[in-house]
C-alpha cells in the first residue's frame, strides 16, 4: 500500500493569476477507487497532470508511485495501432493482449490503422494500455465519453477486475456508483474527500448543503438585526445632533423637564456621538463576523430555452423505416416513432447503429444513402440541431453569435450561468477546451428559436452540475426533441418515450 501526499500545493497557469489550487493539503490511499468530480474548469485534468509531473504547482508531492495515463495523445492515427501505442509508452505486446483479453476483446485489432478501429474500441485499446504495468498507478480522465451503454459497462466490469486503485473522472452517474468507493470532489475552489461511490458523495453533499443552506437562513436574520440596530443608533445619533444645532441657535431648549444651555446640550451631544460611533463600530464588526461564518454554497442557476411549440400537433411521423448506405452497409431497419409538438423522445442504440445519421438524414445532409418506410416531417418547421462534433464552430463569441443570427447577449446569458468565466468570452471558439466548446454549442441551441430540437449526446463533457441544470430546464420545459444520448440517468430524468432503432420501446 502506497500514499499519496500533497503538502500546501498551489498552482495557476502563466496567463491567469487565479490559483486553481491553493494550500492544497490530501492524503491519498493508492488502493483507493477513486472518482474525481466537479465542475467543468475547476481543475481537475490539472490535477491529474499535477500528479504525473506534466504540470508543476507550489508545494510538495510525495509518492513512490508511478503514473500510467489514459488517454495517451495519438499522433498518427493512420498508423498501426500497436506500433503508434509503442511510440508512446514503453510496453510488452503480451501485456496489452492480456489486457484486451480480460475486456473480451480481439487482440488483432491491435494490427489494424487506429482510425480504422471505432471510438468504442480506440476507447478500450487506450484504457488497456494504462493498466499494462501493474506496478503504475492508472489516472484515467473521461473513459466513457460517446460510449454507448453496453461499452460502459464492460468498462466497469474491467476496472472492477482489477484489485489495485485509481484515479477516474467521469460525469456520468452510474459508471461512477459502479467503478469507486472514494470521491474527490473540487468544489468552490476546494477538495473534499468522502469515503463510498458517487450516489453517498451526492447525498452526504446535498444533507450538508441543507445544513448549510439554514445556517446561512439564521446567520442573515442576525445580520438584517444587526443593521437594523445600527441604523437606529445613527438616527439616534442624528437626532442628537439635531438638537445641538438647535440649542446653539437659540441658546436654550426645552426638554421634558427644565430649560437646558446650549453648550450643556453641545457637551452631551458630543458623548453621544461618540457612544453612537463606538457602537456602529462593534455593530460592524459583529456584521462582519456573522459573514465569515456563512458558507459559499454552490448554486444551480436556471437556463432558458426558446422553444417556441408549433400548432401542429405531429411535427414528426416515422413508419418502418430503414436506412442504408449505397455501399451496403445497413444501418437500421423498421424504425418507428411519433414526434408530437411537446414531449422529448430518446433513442437508444448501440454505437455504429445509425443514430447521428438518422438527425442527418432529416436535416438532409445525410449522402450516398437509401432508404424505404414513411418519414413524414412537417414543413417549415424551426429546427435547431445540437451536434456531436463542433469543429465548425470558429471566431470569437460576438461572432459566432452574428453568424449564428442569435442573441449575443443572451449566449452570454446561458454561458454564464453554466459556469463560463469571463476571461474566456474573447477566446476564439477553435482554441476553447472540448468542454467549453460543447457549452457554446448548447447555449447556441438554447438561444435561437425552435420548435423542434435535434439533440445528439447533450450530456457528453458536462459536469453534474450542467447535467443537472439541463436536466431541470427539460423537465419544465418539456420541448419537442429528438434525443439522442447514452447516459441512462439523463435518459430517465427527461425522455416521456424511449424507443431503440429497432423500433422497440424499452
Amino acid at each position: 500500500m502506497s500514499h499519496i501526499k500533497i503538502s500546501k500545493l498551489s498552482f495557476h497557469y502563466e496567463n491567469s493569476n487565479q490559483n486553481i489550487f491553493s494550500n492544497l493539503n490530501l492524503d491519498l490511499d493508492s488502493s483507493w477507487k477513486l472518482g474525481l468530480v466537479g465542475r467543468n474548469g475547476r481543475g481537475k485534468t490539472t490535477f491529474l497532470n499535477l500528479l504525473c509531473g506534466r504540470l508543476q504547482g507550489l508545494g510538495d508531492i510525495q509518492s513512490d508511485l508511478t503514473f500510467s495515463y489514459y488517454p495517451v495523445q495519438i499522433k498518427n492515427p493512420e498508423e498501426i495501432t500497436l506500433f503508434e501505442l509503442q511510440n508512446q509508452v514503453a510496453f510488452e505486446e503480451w501485456k496489452l493482449e492480456r489486457e484486451l483479453n480480460m475486456m473480451h476483446m480481439d487482440p488483432a485489432l491491435l494490427w489494424q490503422p487506429f482510425n480504422t478501429l471505432s471510438g468504442g474500441e480506440q476507447t478500450k485499446v487506450l484504457l488497456a494500455l494504462s493498466f499494462t504495468d501493474r506496478d503504475a498507478f492508472p489516472l484515467i480522465d473521461e473513459p466513457t465519453n460517446h460510449l454507448d451503454e453496453d461499452s460502459r459497462s464492460q468498462i466497469a466490469a474491467y476496472l472492477n477486475k482489477h484489485d489495485k486503485g485509481y484515479i477516474v473522472v467521469s460525469h456520468d452517474r452510474s459508471f461512477l456508483n459502479q467503478v469507486t468507493d472514494h470521491i474527490l470532489a473540487i468544489e468552490n475552489k476546494e477538495i473534499h474527500l468522502y469515503q463510498g461511490n458517487f450516489a453517498t458523495y451526492e447525498d452526504t453533499k446535498h444533507r450538508r448543503d441543507e445544513f448549510n443552506r439554514k445556517k446561512n437562513e439564521k446567520l442573515k436574520h442576525q445580520i438584517s438585526n444587526l443593521n437594523r440596530q445600527k441604523v437606529q443608533f445613527h438616527n439616534w445619533a442624528a437626532s442628537i445632533e439635531a438638537k445641538k444645532h438647535i440649542g446653539m441657535k437659540t441658546q436654550y431648549i426645552l426638554n421634558r423637564r427644565s430649560r437646558v444651555n446650549g453648550a450643556v446640550i453641545g457637551h452631551e451631544a458630543a458623548k453621544m456621538m461618540k457612544k453612537s460611533l463606538s457602537a456602529r463600530n462593534r455593530m460592524n464588526k459583529r456584521i462582519e463576523a456573522k459573514k465569515g461564518l456563512m458558507t459559499n454554497i454552490e448554486k444551480i442557476s436556471t437556463l432558458t430555452m426558446n422553444f417556441q411549440p408549433n400548432y401542429h400537433q405531429n411535427l414528426l411521423e416515422i413508419k418502418d423505416l430503414s436506412l442504408s448506405f449505397k455501399d451496403g452497409k445497413k444501418l437500421f431497419h423498421n424504425l418507428n416513432l411519433n414526434i408530437k409538438n411537446s414531449g422529448i423522445v430518446a433513442i437508444k442504440a448501440k454505437n455504429g447503429s445509425g443514430k447521428t445519421s438518422l438527425i442527418r438524414f432529416l436535416l438532409k445532409q445525410l449522402k450516398d444513402f437509401q432508404y424505404s418506410g414513411k418519414c413524414d416531417l412537417i414543413k417549415g418547421l424551426k429546427i435547431s440541431y445540437l451536434p456531436q462534433g463542433f469543429v465548425e464552430y470558429t471566431g470569437t463569441l460576438k461572432d459566432f453569435a452574428k453568424v449564428q443570427k442569435i442573441s449575443y447577449e443572451e449566449l452570454l446569458n446561458n454561458l454564464k450561468k453554466m459556469g463560463f468565466s469571463r476571461n474566456t468570452f474573447d477566446t476564439p471558439i477553435e482554441e476553447m477546451s472540448i468542454g467549453q466548446q460543447k457549452r457554446v454549442a448548447l447555449a447556441k441551441s438554447l438561444v435561437e428559436p425552435a420548435n423542434l430540437y435535434l439533440w445528439d449526446e447533450p450530456a457528453n463533457y458536462l459536469d453534474v452540475f450542467n447535467q443537472d441544470q439541463l436536466i431541470n430546464l427539460l423537465q419544465t420545459v418539456k420541448p419537442a426533441m429528438l434525443l439522442i444520448e447514452h447516459d441512462q440517468y439523463f435518459i430517465d430524468q427527461v425522455a416521456a418515450q424511449k424507443v431503440n432503432l429497432n423500433c422497440e420501446k424499452y
